[in-house]
């Protein structure tokens, strides 16, 4: 199937996009987006869309420039609005203490959200694709976070605004042969070369490898995400309910009520936890918990240089913000 066939049957089939949605597009300039844009111009001949182009200037590379410029050329041709923001991507992550990468994440999404509230557009469409979604199951595997469901392709940010990802289920090739058969510009990001990033790792040496054993593997991931997401619902809307009758909150302490807890199935218990734990939502981390619960453990745990968990004799457990 076709890069279009498989978007326009993606869109239609799963009600992502509906007719007189106002969508905001993220495009960076690089293939994956080029081809978002251009399908979404395809998709507005066919239902009423106001589509909103947006760019984002990291100020890491030179060919930010370039980029932006691109992307304004074949948005004007197009006769899609376009507009190009900078963001201090550096500043951000030094003030927060996280990764350039997570900086240049947070930021994007954030200014997204504020462009599509402040000209009441009601989607924010990113261009994330199957090859996309298999490297970040791969990755939270490696990392042992245990989720399969991968990249959501759609997340409510508020009763008014979602993030869609409607090229996720078209592998990586697809989209590259229709930028070329359209003859589509486009920027390569040369960070995407380097083997310093994890994802970079997982991209040109673990599904390669992958691939040599099935070439279908990319599609297999993205099935199980799809089923690992309509099971995690289910499971979520089961672990909620019982979860408000054994958890309390406040600023400062987490409680837990041990004797309602341990009466639920293992796999739920294992979700309260995995909602509740404050920090390092790892598996390793939720496994030690519920051995200390079973085990009735005592001793206090130190989850992080903020957050500690402990149980005390009146079969209550508590996870406890230090003091500084």
């Amino acid at each position: 199937m076709k890069a279009w066939d498989n978007f326009y049957q993606n869109v239609i089939q799963t009600d992502l996009i509906k007719r007189e949605d106002k969508i905001v597009l993220a495009v960076s300039g690089g293939q994956d987006s080029m081809c978002m844009l251009h399908l979404f111009w395809r998709l507005a001949k066919k239902i009423r869309l106001e589509l909103l182009v947006v760019n984002f200037n990291h100020k890491l590379r030179k060919d930010s420039l370039e980029e932006a410029n691109i992307v304004k050329f074949l948005s004007d041709k197009l006769g899609i609005e376009c507009i190009l923001e900078d963001i201090n991507v550096k500043g951000y992550a030094k003030k927060e203490s996280v990764s350039i990468e997570t900086a240049g994440r947070n930021l994007r999404y954030y200014t997204l959200e504020n462009i599509a509230k402040r000209h009441k557009y009601n989607k924010i469409a990113t261009a994330h694709n199957s090859n996309d979604n298999a490297e970040t199951v791969l990755m939270w595997l490696l990392r042992g976070s245990g989720n399969f469901a991968g990249i959501p392709q759609e997340r409510t940010v508020s009763r008014k605004l979602s993030i869609v990802r409607p090229l996720l289920p078209i592998k990586r090739k697809l989209i590259e042969d229709y930028v070329k058969i359209h003859k589509l510009p486009f920027c390569t990001d040369k960070s995407n070369f380097s083997d310093i990033y994890t994802r970079n790792k997982i991209r040109h040496s673990l599904i390669p490898a992958c691939e040599k054993i099935n070439p279908m593997v990319v599609e297999h991931i993205f099935n199980l995400s799809r089923i690992q997401t309509m099971e995690n619902s289910y499971l979520e809307q089961i672990t909620l309910k019982c979860l408000r009758k054994c958890v309390k909150f406040n600023k400062t302490k987490i409680f837990l009520d041990l004797t309602m807890f341990l009466q639920y199935n293992k796999a739920v218990k294992y979700r309260i936890l995995k909602n509740i734990l404050p920090q390092k939502k790892y598996n390793s981390h939720i496994n030690l918990i519920m051995f200390k619960i079973l085990s009735s453990d005592l001793s206090v745990y130190k989850i992080s240089d903020e957050w500690s968990f402990c149980i005390k004799q009146n079969n209550k457990a508590y996870f406890i913000k230090d003091k500084r």
